[in-house]
């Protein structure tokens, strides 16, 4: 097995850092609408973590240093490619 933690550690803390922060406030993962800065390795990972534990992934929008990942933007890479968005 291979553990990594930039992807593996970080995904696992926001997964559990989200799932108790919506049991405080009483939300139900599906109906939340996630923001995320970033779209690197640990980004993604923690972005995968999200939908896995119910996140919609239509209910997520992503921006990098170059602005929103968008469907149709020439700089996507396969990875963020899956969380871009149509943004018209």
């Amino acid at each position: 097995p291979v553990f990594h933690d930039d992807q593996h550690g970080t995904s696992i803390i926001v997964g559990a850092a989200v799932l108790n922060a919506l049991l405080v406030v009483g939300k139900d993962i599906a109906s939340v609408r996630v923001a995320a800065s970033g779209a690197g390795a640990a980004g993604i990972a923690c972005l995968d973590m999200l939908v896995s534990l119910g996140v919609k992934p239509e209910h997520i929008l992503v921006s990098d240093k170059n602005g929103v990942l968008y469907r149709g933007r020439p700089d996507l890479d396969p990875q963020g490619a899956r969380y871009a968005r149509d943004t018209a």
